[in-house]
């Protein structure tokens, strides 16, 4: 009885991780869109490095969406996204350029998920490699 209660305890995380990663890997899989963003790094010590970013609708292409307009309400206002410290004035330099894009999986209906950060049409993570 008492080893049946303890498998119970280690398998309980296992199924609770295992299916949020198969509803993530779900919510990732809709069609990408990019949206233009405008942002600034606030330089919060107690939060850590990341952009406030906010949806630029005027400079993004909304003919990628289903009905050939931006659906504003089905994103939020801002996002913050994190980065490397050493990144942070750069990448700051690319948003002021407007050269930042977030892509998102998207669907009507369905709450967008950031899947990427494009600066100057490069993935985040292929500008910090070049820079380095």
């Amino acid at each position: 009885m008492k080893n049946n209660f303890v498998l119970t305890l280690l398998f309980l995380p296992v199924l609770v991780l295992g299916g949020a990663m198969a509803y993530y890997d779900y919510a990732t899989h809709f069609s990408r869109v990019e949206v233009v963003v405008e942002g600034y790094d606030p330089k919060d010590f107690f939060s850590g490095y990341f952009m406030e970013l906010q949806p630029n609708w005027d400079k993004t292409d909304c003919t990628q969406f289903t009905e050939q307009k931006c659906p504003t309400k089905a994103f939020l206002p801002h996002y913050r996204y994190y980065i490397n410290r050493e990144q942070s004035d750069k990448l700051t330099a690319a948003v002021n350029a407007g050269v930042v894009k977030l892509v998102f999986s998207y669907a009507d209906g369905r709450t967008p998920y950031i899947v990427d950060l494009l600066v100057d049409g490069k993935s985040y993570l292929d500008f910090v490699t070049a820079e380095k």
